[in-house]
């Protein structure tokens, strides 16, 4: 799961279709049961949250500043290539992997572009400046044998509600599955607060997933909590659990 300078340029170009949510955490169970979380709901928020977390880690001095040195530690990945304005793309380019779990591994490839108000480029991060992002991911995860290459696109309108900077997150996910493609699925409407370089976890909006057998409705409601509704859409019953801004799942209840 290595990528050539090459191959980073070509994932920040071409990822346009991006992204499918649909890896569990444990990438174990089969989609046969009445409900089958499998940890895809604490992933799929953590993820999404995750990707709002990285924007202060991109240069504030412009493209020609230094970058920081390779192998540098940030919150437990080891990152190969922090993030670095491409003029190709007019984008940052950011590639880190994860391995430190036995069986385990990840590697995750960001490409974000940074627009003004005006609709131009940027290639340095201000944020008083900054009123669109683009934000494209490329992870590939595999655990005991089985992969999933996942990618996801979302673009985030930075606005202003009473005194507060937000961004509303909308996107599409496609991906697959030991080579299995999953179905479609979706973000949409999702609000965060924008502050010291970051979105914090989503406070309204929602997600959908849908797999062959089960479709996913994750609904942010603040307070650091999100609704997960789990439908079979072969034998028709329903499942709801509880998702936290810590990422824990409570445990699947049926509804009548």
């Amino acid at each position: 799961m290595k990528h050539s300078r090459a191959s980073l340029s070509l994932v920040s170009l071409t990822l346009a279709g991006a992204a499918s949510l649909l890896l569990a955490g444990c990438l174990t169970k089969n989609e046969d049961a009445s409900y089958n979380s499998d940890g895809q709901s604490a992933y799929v928020a953590s993820e999404v949250d995750q990707m709002g977390q990285v924007y202060d880690q991109i240069s504030v001095d412009g493209p020609a500043a230094k970058t920081s040195s390779l192998g540098l530690t940030i919150t437990g990945e080891k990152v190969i290539e922090p993030f670095k304005y491409d003029s190709a793309c007019t984008c940052f380019i950011r590639h880190a992997t994860y391995s430190n779990i036995e069986g385990f591994e990840r590697d995750r490839v960001d490409s974000v572009t940074l627009l003004d108000s005006s609709g131009a480029t940027m290639d340095r991060f201000q944020k008083a400046r900054v009123s669109k992002i683009i934000h494209k991911r490329h992870v590939v995860k595999s655990k005991n044998g089985k992969e999933a290459d996942i990618h996801l696109a979302f673009t985030v309108d930075i606005k202003t509600d009473a005194g507060v900077r937000k961004g509303e997150w909308n996107g599409t996910m496609i991906g697959t599955y030991n080579g299995q493609e999953f179905k479609s699925g979706s973000i949409s409407k999702v609000i965060r607060v924008w502050e010291d370089g970051r979105f914090h976890f989503p406070e309204a909006g929602t997600i959908t997933l849908d797999r062959p057998v089960l479709s996913f409705l994750v609904e942010f409601l603040g307070d650091g909590k999100a609704k997960v509704t789990i439908t079979n859409k072969v034998n028709h019953k329903i499942h709801i659990l509880w998702v936290d801004k810590d990422y824990n799942e409570s445990d699947p209840v049926e509804t009548p």
